[in-house]
């Protein structure tokens, strides 16, 4: 409370004494002390003013420093997953050297930033797991945080991408089949020699065979 604001209620209240003062004169039989009744007054202003003062020196205390979190294992890359097969866990890990409580949060993102995301609820560890329910492009990051007390400190891992895509379609089975075999030289002259052996062989045979004999008168 400000110094005139201050004043102009202690005028009130003076107003107010004087009021009171009257009343118990006019009315002595009622037991009315205005001095009492004024002290109370004062008593509750006193402490309310005591109870500010000791919002405004809580407000006014410094902040405790905490030191950022520094990332020994980042995310970083890319990589590839068939819809609905399981993915390999996302991975990070931070530390801080001021003794204070490293927490995690996890965000996602359409595009390839590490700020503005979606918050994901729930992960809050130094793991995380991508789904693979559905087919697209997402990239995701961690943001790391350092906390002593009712002050924090921050840092934003970088990005990892995950792409899901559809699973590729069956191929039908082909059936096998053996092409045939031209024949080879070898072959093709030996069955010529057996074509000329055969036809020399039917030859001889009609030369050889005598002539049937006519019979006598």
């Amino acid at each position: 409370m400000s110094k005139e604001e201050e004043t102009v209620k202690n005028k009130w209240l003076k107003k107010g004494m004087v009021v009171l003062t009257i009343g118990c004169m006019a009315l002595p039989m009622t037991g009315c002390k205005a001095e009492k009744i004024f002290d109370k007054v004062l008593e509750k202003s006193d402490s309310k003013k005591e109870e500010s003062k000791e919002t405004e020196k809580k407000e006014a205390e410094p902040e405790v420093p905490v030191e950022k979190p520094q990332w020994t294992t980042n995310l970083s890359g890319s990589v590839t997953y068939t819809k609905d097969t399981e993915a390999e866990p996302l991975q990070v890990e931070a530390t801080a050297s001021d003794n204070g409580t490293i927490s995690y949060q996890w965000y996602k993102s359409l595009t390839n930033t590490n700020g503005g995301g979606t918050v994901i609820e729930g992960e809050t560890s130094s793991t995380f797991t991508p789904p693979t329910d559905e087919v697209g492009t997402v990239y995701y990051y961690v943001v790391a945080i350092n906390t002593i007390g009712s002050s924090t400190n921050r840092l934003t891992s970088e990005t990892m991408e995950v792409i899901v895509s559809e699973a590729a379609p069956e191929e039908a089975p082909t059936e096998e089949t053996t092409p045939e075999e031209a024949p080879t030289e070898d072959a093709a002259a030996s069955g010529e020699a057996a074509e000329g052996a055969a036809a020399e062989g039917s030859e001889t045979t009609e030369e050889t065979t005598p002539p049937e004999e006519q019979p006598t008168e």
